[in-house]
């Protein structure tokens, strides 16, 4: 926060009265509410506000960081994937997350937590939350870090180095982001895994490849047309990857991957009237190099290659077309246009495969919100429908709608239904040929583990998925002078022709797709085809449910409650910022006013999310057979859906301190075949981060230069070095099921030095 610290007591604080004010010449009295800066559009409310003091807790260093701490709290179950929370920014879309994800926490005001349905009002589709970013109005910061860490049990080291200038001025935003970081390969022997034949067979084959990384963004935003907001972003990445696949007739074969993505982004914004609108531009390059030894004498290598270009384009118009008696109706229409090009070409011996896909698409997406009622609490429908137009698969189109109530204040209801229509991606598609030889495989039908040749790649069959969801949910503050926040989910979905990776190779599975497997005359596994999926349906429905909590750590001041608290970088924002009854108390770092206030600027949070599985069934093809994922079926190694699923976490922070513990629990599941069943044993995991502000701890404003700004931060990830077991009925765990396959790293340390200047 600097070296001063202005604080705000919003409410329960002890300002003076202010003089009663002159009689009005009229006996009714208007009140006027104020949305705060940075709000987003519409009546929902948002799930959970985080102030500036709420995030120093987490001890995160950036948007990126902050969004990985708060983990459940802004996952969803109602997407395709854990796609991530829709990013906003001072109630405002952006070009992308990436123009943001670096942001450093300093110079957020505060952070909202809205549910899925706010996310139609900025052309999203409603199967993910929404988090919007508020910024300080004024923040300056150079900023540098260097972390390195390790896995307790060796084999693997990473340093990463990352420098970051910022500038915010009102609407005037500046951002350069350089990055740089390198990860040793971790090989089998360095996990003794066992082998099945040769022992020294582990030290040519990698859990996890080396990896070098670099990258370099720039934002720069502001309104260089008046009232036109305008933003431009820009990003390159460079990774490379080194990896040994196993050993042929005379050397250790590996496999080489280098990969360059470029991002440019726009954003321009302003109002024309009551309406507000939105348009983005995006432009993303990325081109990938696979070389991987095959020990097969006449074709010694896999060259495998794409390159894939994306440019789109949307405008967004929200606003109030008409009022209605329980309030103002809400408007969202997006419209927008996209091509892609996607060429790739697989070269094995002296074969070779090219391929060449182009999309070009169209769509536009309409949301509105209606308040019908007010006189049992407000009550508002949504109705949304969006169109995509593709030029390889035709038309698609989702309908939806929606329903809130709040019948008490600090208590919202939602419910909504969805059917949306989806096509493959081109990478599905059309991604070039990998083989990798020498993949470690489990064959559920026989029971044992080999290794085979894996191929992976697109797959041009692929159809358009067809998915319902229905969902009810609620968010319910109980008291309105204590952060305690609950939230509940129902979600039903079922999917026809859901697209996925080739799942684990059961006996089911096999029959279901008998010309994926290649097996030899003693009837032992040699190659699968292991390219994306259509299988004929999915049935799942969850219920999820969160409660959080926050307070100040310890006692407040005589005469103050817990209270609204609020940070700000000078007297003049202050000032500008707070109405004139506020009361201001400025503090200095180490002073004796700092020390009545600690408290006050501490904070305890807990949390914790349950996730319950009633249903996940994925039919594999019409009339075939059925896998109960709850109940002995599988996709990959790492087995069946885990019936429940935990995740807790609490935080503290006062005097420059802080520490975050999380723990998560997976109940175990059970594969089921021919040859025995394996059970996977419950998993709990506990991860740890301690930091300290080191000018906090050796005297505030008197500290040495060096240290003020300096931030120290330890992170343990499984603390406790647990891995899942995997045991047949022999209590044996197969090959394939090795603990540091499922796990290679177990538990690490990773220890950063950041520094403010």
């Amino acid at each position: 926060m600097g070296a001063a610290l202005l604080i705000a007591l919003l409410a329960g604080g002890q300002a003076a009265p202010a003089p009663a004010p002159a009689t009005p010449p009229r006996d009714d009295i208007v009140v006027r509410g104020e949305r705060p800066r940075g709000s987003v559009t519409g009546t929902i409310p948002p799930e959970r506000t985080l102030s500036a003091l709420d995030i120093r807790a987490y001890g995160a260093n950036n948007v990126q960081e902050l969004l990985q701490a708060l983990g459940a709290a802004v996952a969803s179950g109602r997407g395709r994937g854990d796609a991530g929370p829709a990013v906003l920014l001072n109630g405002r879309r952006v070009s992308s997350v990436n123009e943001i994800a670096n942001l450093p926490t300093e110079a957020i005001e505060r952070t909202e937590i809205l549910p899925e349905a706010v996310a139609l009002a900025y052309g999203f589709p409603a199967d993910r939350k929404v988090v919007n970013i508020v910024t300080r109005e004024r923040y300056a910061s150079r900023i540098g870090q260097l972390t390195g860490g390790m896995p307790t049990g060796g084999g693997q080291a990473t340093i990463g180095a990352t420098a970051n200038l910022l500038r915010l001025r009102g609407d005037t935003r500046t951002m350069v982001q350089a990055e740089l970081s390198r990860a040793s390969a971790l090989t089998e022997d360095e996990r003794d895994i066992v082998q099945p034949g040769d022992p020294a067979l582990g030290r040519a084959r990698t859990l996890l490849p080396e990896t070098r990384r670099a990258a370099l963004g720039a934002t720069v935003a502001g309104t260089p047309f008046g009232e036109v907001a305008a933003t431009l972003d820009a990003r390159v990445e460079t990774m490379a990857t080194r990896a040994l696949v196993g050993r042929g007739a005379d050397r250790v074969l590996r496999r080489d991957g280098d990969t360059t993505t470029a991002h440019l982004g726009t954003t321009l914004g302003g109002r024309a009237g009551k309406w507000l609108w939105t348009a983005t531009g995006t432009l993303d390059r990325t081109r990938s190099d696979t070389v991987t030894d095959t020990g097969i004498a006449a074709a010694p290598r896999n060259d495998a290659r794409f390159t894939n270009m994306l440019a789109q384009a949307d405008l967004l118009v929200n606003g109030s077309p008409f009022a209605l008696p329980a309030g103002n109706a809400a408007l969202s229409l997006r419209g927008g246009v996209a091509t892609r090009s996607f060429d790739s070409r697989s070269r094995l011996g002296e074969n070779v495969a090219a391929t060449s896909l182009g999309r070009d698409a169209a769509n536009v997406q309409a949301s509105i919100d209606l308040p019908v009622t007010r006189g049992i609490g407000l009550v508002s429908l949504n109705a949304n429908v969006a169109l995509e137009e593709l030029s390889d698969a035709g038309g698609l189109r989702t309908l939806g709608g929606g329903v809130q109530w709040t019948p008490v204040a600090g208590l919202t209801l939602l419910g909504s239904a969805t059917a949306e229509q989806s096509a493959p991606s081109v990478e599905q598609l059309g991604s070039p040929l990998l083989v990798l030889p020498n993949a470690r495989t489990f064959d559920s039908g026989a029971g044992e583990t080999v290794d085979a040749t894996r191929i992976l790649g697109g797959n041009r069959a692929l159809r358009p998925d067809d998915r319902r969801v229905t969902a009810l949910g609620l968010s319910w503050q109980p008291w309105a002078k204590r952060d305690l926040t609950l939230t509940a989910d129902y979600i039903r979905t079922r999917i026809d022709d859901p697209i996925a990776s080739f799942p684990l190779l059961t006996p089911a599975v096999e029959a279901a797709f008998p010309d994926r497997v290649t097996r030899d005359a003693a009837g032992r596994l040699q190659r699968i085809d292991a390219t994306p999926v259509n299988f004929a349906r999915s049935r799942q429905q969850e219920l999820r449910w969160g409660l959080r909590y926050v307070r100040p750590l310890g006692p407040l001041p005589p005469g103050i409650e817990p209270a609204r608290v609020r940070s700000f970088s000078s007297e003049a924002e202050v000032r500008r910022r707070l109405p004139s009854g506020a009361r201001v108390q400025m503090v200095e770092a180490g002073s004796p006013q700092a020390r009545r206030f600690e408290n006050l600027t501490s904070r305890l949070i807990f949390s914790i999310d349950h996730v319950w599985r009633l249903q996940d069934r994925l039919t594999l093809t019409d009339g075939g057979p059925v896998l109960d994922l709850l109940d002995g079926g599988a996709l990959d190694l790492r087995g069946g859906r885990a019936r429940h699923s935990v995740e807790a976490q609490a935080g503290a922070f006062k005097r420059g301190l802080g520490a975050r513990i999380t723990a998560r629990w997976q109940a175990g599941t059970t594969l089921r075949g021919p040859g025995g069943d394996l059970n996977y044993g419950d998993l709990a995991t506990v991860d740890l981060n301690l930091f300290a502000n080191l000018a906090e701890q050796m005297g505030g404003t008197k500290a040495p230069g060096w240290a003020k700004g300096a931030r120290l931060s330890l992170g343990i990830v499984n603390l406790f070095d647990t891995r899942q077991a995997v045991r047949d009925a022999t209590g044996a765990t197969p090959i394939a099921f090795q603990q540091a396959y499922l796990n290679p790293l177990g538990r690490t340390i990773a220890l950063s030095l950041r520094k403010l200047f």
